[in-house]
């Protein structure tokens, strides 16, 4: 759990807000990114305690360490929308918690095509 002192006591954020955050950041650039396969993501999730829709978040002293597996649209510029996603999700985050981003890593599982 993130935790955060305050003037008047402490702020105390779940992993799984902090990936929520990310997941709805995500799912506002449909449809050139899509969050990675279910059945992949439902598997992980049982499995690790802190990563859900292929998100994972590992707190550390005074920082978060993000990984994102994505699904990008067939002919999108990767290195572009990779450092886009970076940038909003690092502003998203530090903006809506407080807390600092110390890495985002984005993992293009799969490519998907326009439907």
């Amino acid at each position: 759990m993130a935790n955060q002192t305050l003037v008047g006591g402490q702020l105390f954020i779940k992993e799984k807000v902090i990936i929520d955050l990310i997941y709805f950041t995500l799912q506002k650039h449909f449809p050139y990114i899509k969050p990675y396969n279910e059945w992949v993501k439902r598997v992980k999730s049982s499995l690790h305690r802190n990563e859900k829709n292929g998100i994972t978040v590992i707190v550390e002293q005074n920082s978060l360490k993000i990984d994102v597996c994505v699904s990008i649209l067939y002919g999108t510029d990767m290195r572009y929308l990779s450092k886009m996603i970076q940038k909003v999700i690092k502003t998203e985050i530090e903006h809506c918690t407080g807390f600092y981003v110390d890495r985002i890593s984005i993992k293009i599982e799969d490519v998907h095509f326009d439907d």
